[in-house]
């Protein structure tokens, strides 16, 4: 295996089961591959790392695009952890990969604008699945006030 090779350098620090003392990761696509006159632009994935320690921020220790494949982008990322550091990868509910993302718009000035489009773009739609989670999951239903309000409300006035 050659040291360079992006995918020898991610299968030697990825962890497959996670540790208090591992990185925590993710890396998403987050720009689609495309044609625009006739110009080919690859696909770029983004990847961001959270510290290993309690309590763990929500904020990214490292966030980085690469691209044509997501172990480009990881050994980007490998680059930036403590040497011989693991890094897991967790799953879009796990990290905030939106907050990720508006870092990377925010910090790199060297985005080319069919890439801030498609980062943009993945901030939005990650905003869009987390809003519908959130609709979908989390409700102040409470069947117990709901049979109270029913019993207070259905009381003749001024009686009990």
């Amino acid at each position: 295996m050659d040291s360079a090779d992006p995918a020898a350098i991610v299968v030697r620090r990825l962890s497959p089961r996670f540790d208090e003392a591992d990185w925590i990761g993710a890396c998403v696509r987050v720009v689609e591959p495309r044609v625009s006159g006739g110009v080919a632009t690859p696909p770029h994935f983004l990847a961001a790392a959270w510290a290993p320690g309690a309590p763990r921020s929500r904020w990214p220790d490292a966030v980085v695009i690469g691209s044509p494949a997501a172990d480009h982008a990881l050994a980007e990322l490998i680059r930036h952890l403590p040497s011989g550091a693991k890094l897991y990868l967790a799953g879009l509910d796990e990290v905030d990969a939106a907050l990720a993302a508006r870092i990377l718009l925010a910090a790199d000035r060297n985005l080319e604008r069919y890439q801030r489009d498609g980062v943009a773009a993945f901030v939005a739609s990650e905003e869009a699945r987390v809003a519908a989670r959130i609709a979908s999951t989390y409700t102040d239903r409470d069947e117990g006030f709901e049979r109270f309000r029913a019993r207070v409300l259905a009381a003749p006035a001024g009686g009990r």
